[in-house]
């Protein structure tokens, strides 16, 4: 599963994708930020930890792409992978 970590360590936070058959997921390491995504996401299911997103949903990604930026501003990262 491809992962961006904020810090050196996973437990200083993280932005992950994984793949479904119907749905691709994004996950969060913080569950607040999460909650009030899904929020202003209807369409999209909340797992744990993460925003299902159905294929073909374009609107719900450019969201949860803009999302994804401003969750690495906030906890300060520099988009670095791990492996």
């Amino acid at each position: 599963m491809p992962m961006w970590l904020v810090g050196k360590k996973m437990n200083k936070g993280y932005v992950a994708v994984s793949a479904a058959k119907n749905h691709f997921s994004i996950h969060f390491s913080d569950e607040e930020f999460l909650n009030r995504l899904a929020v202003s996401l209807p369409a999209c299911k909340k797992g744990k930890r993460c925003i299902n997103i159905k294929y073909g949903d374009e609107q719900s990604l450019y969201a949860v792409e803009e999302s994804i930026s401003d969750f690495l501003k906030i906890y300060g990262s520099e988009g670095s992978s791990s492996r």
